[in-house]
């Protein structure tokens, strides 16, 4: 998890902060495959590579009239993607370069994530609305966007499942919409208000991560910590 207090926190066999120095606000992070190594996406398009993660480039000397939203690590463990707000594509090191949401679309909402398949040659791209756009080898298992009883959602997550028979969008309010055949686990907003950042997906279910650090169990995943009650925002998770 990425805090407010701009160090990086793992939770798991061994609690690790790692502190970041950075030139702007951070928007996004991505873990390494190895699980020993993220990725750090700051405003103005720099990146940060710690662990065994590896800085292989970066847009911060792009003229973009768009805005960084989002960076994926590659499978491999030597690329990564970023996108904009617009859903454009930038690729580095081994990550395929496999056309954005402009090549294929003129009325798509804000991008608001990206998630490779587990092989690299695909990826999906999310939008705030709840639009899903499948490149690759990623399967499209249908968007929010279709939904008919569905009006004025913020989507803030997405994340495949590790089997790829399926994927979950999470929206702002705490409401998972799942698609192709996944199990349905509930959402955080059966709980009452959520503020979420994210969403962690595994094979047994997946954890949700509101601003406060709290986090809510759906299915068999474990709960490994987090930040809750020390005063910090959750800015982002991986």
């Amino acid at each position: 998890m990425l805090t407010s207090d701009m160090r990086l926190r793992s939770y798991g066999a061994s609690n690790e902060i790692f502190d970041l120095s950075l030139e702007s606000e951070p928007v996004a992070i991505s873990s390494t495959k190895d699980g020993q190594g993220c990725l750090v996406l700051d405003a103005q398009g720099r990146v940060q590579a710690h662990g065994t993660a590896r800085l292989l480039g970066d847009i911060s000397n792009l003229n973009l009239q768009a805005s960084p939203v989002d960076i994926a690590a590659s499978p491999s463990g030597v690329g990564y993607w970023i996108i904009d707000s617009d859903g454009s594509v930038f690729s580095f090191g081994n990550a395929a370069f496999l056309e954005g949401v402009p090549q294929v679309s003129q009325n798509a909402d804000t991008a608001v994530a990206i998630h490779p398949t587990s092989r690299g040659d695909g990826y999906w791209i999310a939008d705030k609305n709840g639009g899903v756009y499948s490149f690759g080898s990623a399967p499209f298992f249908g968007a929010v966007t279709a939904v008919p009883q569905v009006t004025k959602i913020e989507i803030v997550g997405f994340a495949s499942d590790p089997t790829e028979c399926g994927y979950r969008l999470l929206s702002k309010e705490g409401n998972i919409f799942s698609f192709g055949g996944l199990p349905q686990y509930g959402s955080p907003s059966d709980f009452g208000g959520f503020d979420s950042v994210g969403l962690i997906a595994s094979r047994e279910g997946f954890l949700c991560v509101d601003r406060r650090g709290a986090i809510t169990i759906h299915g068999d995943t474990p709960n490994l910590g987090s930040p809750v009650g020390q005063g910090l925002t959750v800015i982002a998770v991986t």
